[in-house]
Protein backbone atom coordinates (compact mmCIF):
# COMPACT_ATOMS: atom_id res chain seq x y z
CA UNK A 1 0.00 0.00 0.00
CA UNK A 2 0.79 3.14 -0.72
CA UNK A 3 1.43 6.08 2.06
CA UNK A 4 1.54 9.52 2.96
CA UNK A 5 4.88 11.82 3.13
CA UNK A 6 6.48 13.23 6.05
CA UNK A 7 7.86 16.24 6.62
CA UNK A 8 11.02 15.63 5.67
CA UNK A 9 9.52 14.04 2.15
CA UNK A 10 9.64 10.27 2.98
CA UNK A 11 6.52 8.03 2.75
CA UNK A 12 5.24 7.67 5.74
CA UNK A 13 3.05 3.49 5.98
CA UNK A 14 -0.46 3.43 6.25
CA UNK A 15 -2.21 5.53 3.72
CA UNK A 16 -2.88 4.94 0.31
CA UNK A 17 -1.58 7.61 -2.09
CA UNK A 18 -4.83 8.49 -3.71
CA UNK A 19 -3.59 9.06 -7.07
CA UNK A 20 -5.94 7.95 -10.23
CA UNK A 21 -3.17 6.69 -12.17
CA UNK A 22 -4.46 2.99 -12.31
CA UNK A 23 -6.06 1.56 -15.22
CA UNK A 24 -9.22 -0.32 -15.34
CA UNK A 25 -7.53 -3.79 -16.29
CA UNK A 26 -4.99 -3.34 -13.08
CA UNK A 27 -8.87 -3.35 -11.23
CA UNK A 28 -10.42 -5.97 -12.89
CA UNK A 29 -7.09 -8.17 -12.50
CA UNK A 30 -6.62 -7.53 -9.07
CA UNK A 31 -10.96 -8.01 -7.94
CA UNK A 32 -10.33 -11.37 -9.69
CA UNK A 33 -7.25 -12.76 -7.67
CA UNK A 34 -9.47 -11.25 -4.59
CA UNK A 35 -12.47 -13.31 -5.34
CA UNK A 36 -9.68 -16.38 -6.25
CA UNK A 37 -8.03 -15.95 -2.73
CA UNK A 38 -11.13 -15.44 -0.58
CA UNK A 39 -14.18 -16.04 -2.72
CA UNK A 40 -17.22 -14.16 -4.47
CA UNK A 41 -18.86 -12.82 -0.84
CA UNK A 42 -15.39 -11.40 0.22
CA UNK A 43 -15.40 -8.88 -2.61
CA UNK A 44 -15.33 -5.24 -1.95
CA UNK A 45 -14.22 -2.04 -3.76
CA UNK A 46 -12.71 -1.20 -0.57
CA UNK A 47 -10.49 -3.94 -0.60
CA UNK A 48 -9.41 -3.89 -4.00
CA UNK A 49 -8.64 -0.38 -3.74
CA UNK A 50 -6.31 -1.38 -0.76
CA UNK A 51 -4.42 -4.42 -2.72
CA UNK A 52 -3.60 -1.09 -5.04
CA UNK A 53 -3.25 1.37 -2.78
CA UNK A 54 -5.38 3.49 -4.10
CA UNK A 55 -8.32 5.09 -1.96
CA UNK A 56 -11.67 3.54 -3.06
CA UNK A 57 -12.91 6.51 -4.68
CA UNK A 58 -9.79 6.16 -7.40
CA UNK A 59 -11.72 2.66 -8.10
CA UNK A 60 -15.15 4.35 -8.76
CA UNK A 61 -13.61 6.24 -11.16
CA UNK A 62 -12.74 3.71 -13.39
CA UNK A 63 -15.72 1.38 -12.47
CA UNK A 64 -18.75 3.02 -10.44
CA UNK A 65 -20.50 0.09 -8.38
CA UNK A 66 -19.38 -3.12 -7.62
CA UNK A 67 -22.25 -4.53 -9.74
CA UNK A 68 -19.98 -2.75 -12.76
CA UNK A 69 -17.18 -4.31 -11.45
CA UNK A 70 -18.55 -8.27 -10.59
CA UNK A 71 -19.94 -7.54 -14.62
CA UNK A 72 -16.29 -6.43 -15.94
CA UNK A 73 -14.84 -9.83 -14.32
CA UNK A 74 -17.44 -11.83 -15.75
CA UNK A 75 -16.31 -10.66 -18.75
CA UNK A 76 -12.51 -10.90 -18.31
CA UNK A 77 -12.79 -14.55 -16.92
CA UNK A 78 -15.30 -15.29 -20.14
CA UNK A 79 -12.81 -13.98 -22.74
CA UNK A 80 -10.17 -17.23 -21.28
CA UNK A 81 -12.99 -19.54 -23.10
CA UNK A 82 -11.68 -18.95 -26.18
CA UNK A 83 -13.87 -20.73 -29.08
CA UNK A 84 -12.03 -23.80 -30.79
CA UNK A 85 -10.48 -23.94 -34.27
CA UNK A 86 -13.54 -24.06 -37.01
CA UNK A 87 -12.41 -27.25 -38.74
CA UNK A 88 -13.56 -29.82 -36.35
CA UNK A 89 -17.05 -32.36 -36.68
CA UNK A 90 -19.35 -30.11 -34.81
CA UNK A 91 -19.62 -32.90 -32.03
CA UNK A 92 -15.72 -32.41 -31.53
CA UNK A 93 -16.32 -28.81 -31.68
CA UNK A 94 -18.61 -28.64 -28.48
CA UNK A 95 -16.61 -31.34 -26.97
CA UNK A 96 -13.36 -28.64 -27.05
CA UNK A 97 -15.80 -25.63 -25.90
CA UNK A 98 -17.33 -27.95 -22.33
CA UNK A 99 -13.66 -28.49 -22.00
CA UNK A 100 -11.86 -25.12 -22.59
CA UNK A 101 -14.95 -23.76 -19.89
CA UNK A 102 -13.90 -25.99 -17.73
CA UNK A 103 -10.47 -25.58 -17.89
CA UNK A 104 -11.25 -22.15 -16.96
CA UNK A 105 -13.26 -22.53 -14.30
CA UNK A 106 -10.88 -25.02 -12.78
CA UNK A 107 -8.54 -21.90 -12.80
CA UNK A 108 -10.93 -19.66 -11.01
CA UNK A 109 -13.70 -22.13 -9.26
CA UNK A 110 -14.81 -19.01 -7.34
CA UNK A 111 -16.21 -17.55 -10.64
CA UNK A 112 -18.20 -20.42 -11.67
CA UNK A 113 -21.90 -18.95 -9.43
CA UNK A 114 -20.95 -15.45 -11.07
CA UNK A 115 -20.69 -16.53 -14.39
CA UNK A 116 -23.88 -18.30 -14.94
CA UNK A 117 -25.68 -15.50 -13.50
CA UNK A 118 -23.75 -13.33 -15.75
CA UNK A 119 -24.54 -14.99 -19.01
CA UNK A 120 -28.57 -14.78 -17.97
CA UNK A 121 -28.22 -10.84 -17.68
CA UNK A 122 -25.66 -10.82 -20.67
CA UNK A 123 -23.33 -9.32 -19.29
CA UNK A 124 -20.67 -11.39 -20.27
CA UNK A 125 -21.72 -11.69 -24.03
CA UNK A 126 -19.33 -13.29 -26.69
CA UNK A 127 -20.30 -12.81 -29.78
CA UNK A 128 -17.58 -15.11 -31.00
CA UNK A 129 -18.65 -17.71 -28.95
CA UNK A 130 -22.59 -17.38 -29.77
CA UNK A 131 -21.64 -17.47 -33.69
CA UNK A 132 -19.52 -20.40 -32.70
CA UNK A 133 -21.96 -22.42 -31.28
CA UNK A 134 -24.94 -21.54 -33.92
CA UNK A 135 -22.32 -22.74 -36.50
CA UNK A 136 -21.41 -25.97 -34.82
CA UNK A 137 -25.66 -26.27 -34.14
CA UNK A 138 -26.60 -25.50 -38.01
CA UNK A 139 -23.15 -28.07 -38.65
CA UNK A 140 -25.78 -30.85 -36.99
CA UNK A 141 -28.65 -29.95 -39.23
CA UNK A 142 -30.25 -27.28 -36.81
CA UNK A 143 -32.36 -24.15 -38.16
CA UNK A 144 -35.62 -22.09 -37.14
CA UNK A 145 -36.53 -22.88 -33.57
CA UNK A 146 -35.07 -26.12 -33.16
CA UNK A 147 -31.98 -24.23 -33.92
CA UNK A 148 -33.22 -21.77 -30.47
CA UNK A 149 -33.90 -24.80 -28.46
CA UNK A 150 -30.49 -26.89 -29.15
CA UNK A 151 -28.67 -23.23 -28.76
CA UNK A 152 -30.40 -22.86 -24.90
CA UNK A 153 -29.42 -26.59 -24.15
CA UNK A 154 -25.55 -26.09 -25.04
CA UNK A 155 -25.27 -23.29 -22.89
CA UNK A 156 -27.53 -24.78 -20.08
CA UNK A 157 -25.30 -27.97 -20.43
CA UNK A 158 -22.11 -25.96 -20.86
CA UNK A 159 -22.16 -24.33 -17.19
CA UNK A 160 -24.75 -26.49 -15.45
CA UNK A 161 -22.26 -29.34 -14.39
CA UNK A 162 -19.92 -26.53 -13.28
CA UNK A 163 -21.83 -24.54 -11.46
CA UNK A 164 -22.37 -27.47 -9.29
CA UNK A 165 -18.82 -28.98 -9.20
CA UNK A 166 -17.15 -25.78 -8.20
CA UNK A 167 -20.43 -24.45 -6.12
CA UNK A 168 -18.87 -22.29 -3.29
CA UNK A 169 -18.41 -23.51 0.72
CA UNK A 170 -20.47 -21.81 3.00
CA UNK A 171 -18.96 -18.42 3.87
CA UNK A 172 -19.26 -18.74 7.52
CA UNK A 173 -16.79 -21.76 9.00
CA UNK A 174 -16.64 -24.19 5.53
CA UNK A 175 -14.63 -26.69 7.53
CA UNK A 176 -17.04 -26.95 10.43
CA UNK A 177 -19.55 -27.34 7.63
CA UNK A 178 -17.50 -29.66 5.76
CA UNK A 179 -16.72 -32.20 8.85
CA UNK A 180 -20.48 -31.98 9.40
CA UNK A 181 -21.75 -33.03 6.19
CA UNK A 182 -19.14 -36.07 6.23
CA UNK A 183 -20.16 -37.24 9.29
CA UNK A 184 -23.89 -37.16 7.81
CA UNK A 185 -23.06 -39.07 5.36
CA UNK A 186 -21.09 -41.71 6.78
CA UNK A 187 -23.59 -41.92 9.33
CA UNK A 188 -26.42 -42.61 6.99
CA UNK A 189 -28.42 -46.12 7.92
CA UNK A 190 -28.31 -49.17 5.50
CA UNK A 191 -31.70 -50.44 6.55
CA UNK A 192 -33.16 -47.39 6.09
CA UNK A 193 -32.02 -46.42 3.09
CA UNK A 194 -30.11 -49.22 1.36
CA UNK A 195 -29.40 -48.62 -2.40
CA UNK A 196 -26.99 -45.54 -0.88
CA UNK A 197 -25.36 -47.18 1.18
CA UNK A 198 -24.53 -49.56 -0.82
CA UNK A 199 -23.42 -47.08 -3.25
CA UNK A 200 -21.23 -44.89 -1.08
CA UNK A 201 -18.27 -46.66 -1.77
CA UNK A 202 -18.30 -44.70 -5.26
CA UNK A 203 -20.63 -41.84 -4.18
CA UNK A 204 -18.80 -40.70 -0.93
CA UNK A 205 -17.43 -37.49 -1.82
CA UNK A 206 -16.89 -37.80 -5.48
CA UNK A 207 -20.81 -37.18 -6.08
CA UNK A 208 -23.37 -34.06 -6.22
CA UNK A 209 -25.43 -34.23 -2.77
CA UNK A 210 -22.92 -36.55 -0.83
CA UNK A 211 -19.86 -34.77 -1.08
CA UNK A 212 -17.88 -32.69 1.58
CA UNK A 213 -15.57 -31.29 -0.94
CA UNK A 214 -15.88 -28.96 -3.91
CA UNK A 215 -14.08 -29.45 -7.27
CA UNK A 216 -11.57 -27.23 -6.36
CA UNK A 217 -10.45 -30.75 -4.23
CA UNK A 218 -12.09 -33.68 -5.50
CA UNK A 219 -12.70 -32.67 -9.13
CA UNK A 220 -14.94 -34.67 -10.57
CA UNK A 221 -13.10 -35.60 -14.21
CA UNK A 222 -14.68 -38.91 -15.10
CA UNK A 223 -18.07 -37.44 -14.24
CA UNK A 224 -17.82 -34.66 -16.63
CA UNK A 225 -16.45 -36.23 -19.70
CA UNK A 226 -19.29 -38.90 -19.26
CA UNK A 227 -21.58 -35.68 -18.74
CA UNK A 228 -20.26 -34.16 -21.80
CA UNK A 229 -20.24 -37.57 -24.27
CA UNK A 230 -24.27 -38.01 -23.11
CA UNK A 231 -25.17 -34.34 -23.81
CA UNK A 232 -23.73 -34.80 -27.28
CA UNK A 233 -25.52 -37.98 -27.65
CA UNK A 234 -28.62 -36.45 -26.79
CA UNK A 235 -27.68 -33.41 -29.62
CA UNK A 236 -27.23 -36.04 -32.08
CA UNK A 237 -30.63 -37.66 -31.33
CA UNK A 238 -32.47 -34.25 -31.21
CA UNK A 239 -30.79 -33.74 -34.73
CA UNK A 240 -31.58 -37.06 -35.90
CA UNK A 241 -35.29 -36.36 -35.16
CA UNK A 242 -35.55 -32.95 -36.79
CA UNK A 243 -34.18 -34.54 -39.86
CA UNK A 244 -37.08 -37.29 -39.57
CA UNK A 245 -39.54 -34.43 -39.07
CA UNK A 246 -38.99 -32.77 -42.28
CA UNK A 247 -40.95 -32.86 -45.50
CA UNK A 248 -39.00 -35.17 -48.20
CA UNK A 249 -37.98 -33.15 -51.42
Amino acid sequence: MASKKSGDGKRLPGRPSGKANIHRDAIVEAAIALIDRSGLHALKIRDVASSLGVFPATIQHHIRTKDDLLAAVSHRVMEGINPPEADLTWQEWLTALFMRCRAVFKRHPNMAQLIGAHLVSNSSLRTDLIEGILRALKLAGFDGVHLRDAYNTVVAAMLGFLTMEFAPYPADDSERWSAELKERVQSIRPLDFPCLTAALPVLANQAFIVRWDNGTVVPLDASFMRYTRTFISGLEAFAREVAAARPAL
